[in-house]
């Protein structure tokens, strides 16, 4: 399995036998679902909860407020990338071995490193249960380092492709808002009441 990251190169996993959290900063999000007419309106209809997002200053990367086993991190929101990560030295953070889990080996921008892949309890974005149940853990290195100052606090990891497939993501990037679709099937229509109240989930 291969993983690629954001403008710093790539992460190759190859399976083989064998500090307090920093939430992004609150923003507002402008989301209107009540009102006809708005992709927010068409989206939440077709059952979308929407995840405010924040930007990372100065680069333009997407912050997202996951909760993992229970604790609140931070994660760049990755599309180039084809599996969700964790940095291993946030792994205690959730309650994760860093030594457990499906061994291989990681190449990325600094070179070789150990990955894992390993299993999480519980995954959730803003107020959506995330179905997958398997990330990666491994040392992001420069990319954690390099994000920390932009996003004025630790970066825990990366949400990948895995997680956006799984739920039909759609992302506008302008506001910046993330849509996730909850149910295990193709969006459909759901009760107009569902629509009538403002607020999008995770807004920070």
């Amino acid at each position: 399995m291969k993983i690629a990251l954001p403008a710093f190169g790539l992460l190759a996993l190859a399976a083989c036998e064998g500090s307090l959290p920093t939430a992004p900063a609150k923003q507002k999000v402008d989301y209107r679902p009540e009102q006809a007419g708005t992709v927010d309106h068409a989206l939440c209809l077709l059952g979308f909860t929407a995840i405010g997002l924040k930007e990372a200053r100065s680069t333009g990367h997407h912050l997202v407020a996951a909760t993992i086993n229970g604790k609140e991190g931070v994660f760049v929101l990755d599309t180039g990338a084809n599996l969700s990560v964790i940095d291993v030295d946030h792994a205690g953070h959730f309650g994760l071995d860093r030594d457990a889990g499906i061994r291989g080996g990681a190449t990325g921008l600094g070179g070789s490193n150990i990955a894992r892949q390993t299993s999480v309890e519980s995954l959730r974005l803003g107020g959506v249960p995330v179905r997958q149940r398997r990330m990666v853990l491994t040392d992001l290195g420069a990319i954690g380092d390099a994000l920390a100052p932009l996003a004025g606090g630790a970066v825990h990891g990366l949400i990948g492709q895995d997680v956006l497939k799984e739920h039909r993501a759609v992302i506008d990037v302008e506001r910046p808002i993330l849509y996730l679709i909850e149910a295990d099937e193709d969006p459909a229509p759901v009760p107009a009441e569902r629509c009538r109240k403002s607020g999008a989930e995770g807004k920070k």
